[in-house]
């Protein structure tokens, strides 16, 4: 008894432990548009009405202004400089504290991304996917880049976010479009 006991024991402990490991070796993080295109394709044959009912309560207008781009801003509040008065001053996360913000900012919207592959929300265009496969990489980037701390690579994933939410409006919504297009591609990188 006490043997199997122990047996049990060891192989929770293994498991758990190999539980672990899988995001050290394995993290999605740092995921590119294929990996991610493949991973949102989960909800393509599911039909609207398989849904509960009061999943698409909110319009696809108020799904982007309410809760992706709040999503989007929570990570660009942490991005650029101020100046103003008292001189020049950086938004980037300072504490363990504020990192984590901004990691769960980017985790917050890479789940996000899957509202847009709902039936009655997905648009049936293969652009669709590969702009929401953008985003969701992109954001996981901005995670990561947080988790490790690393300035440049978060300043870097949010001027990528920008480029992918701008060419999806282009696509999708060319009235909420910004007038110019690309400027932030061509923002400098903080200094060190």
């Amino acid at each position: 008894m006490r043997k199997a006991g122990l047996g049990l024991v060891l192989a929770a402990s293994l498991l758990l432990g190999a539980c672990g490991k899988k995001g050290d070796t394995d993290d999605i993080r740092g995921a590119d548009y294929a990996t991610e295109e493949s991973n949102l394709t989960f909800m393509e044959h599911v039909p609207a009405d398989a849904l509960p009912p009061d999943t698409l309560a909110m319009s696809m207008k108020e799904v982007m202004g309410h809760v992706m781009q709040f999503s989007g801003e929570n990570i660009w509040k942490w991005q650029g400089y101020v100046t103003d008065e008292k001189g020049e001053r950086s938004l980037f996360p300072k504490t363990d504290e504020e990192w984590e913000q901004a990691e769960s900012a980017g985790l917050t919207l890479a789940e996000l991304t899957n509202i847009l592959l709902l039936p009655g929300r997905r648009v049936d265009d293969p652009r669709w996917a590969k702009a929401v496969a953008d985003v969701r990489a992109v954001a996981l980037r901005a995670a990561k880049a947080a988790e490790n701390k690393d300035q440049e690579a978060f300043f870097t994933a949010g001027g990528e976010l920008d480029v992918a939410c701008e060419s999806c409006h282009l696509q999708f919504a060319p009235w909420s479009a910004k007038a110019s297009s690309g400027a932030a591609s061509n923002a400098a990188a903080p200094a060190k």
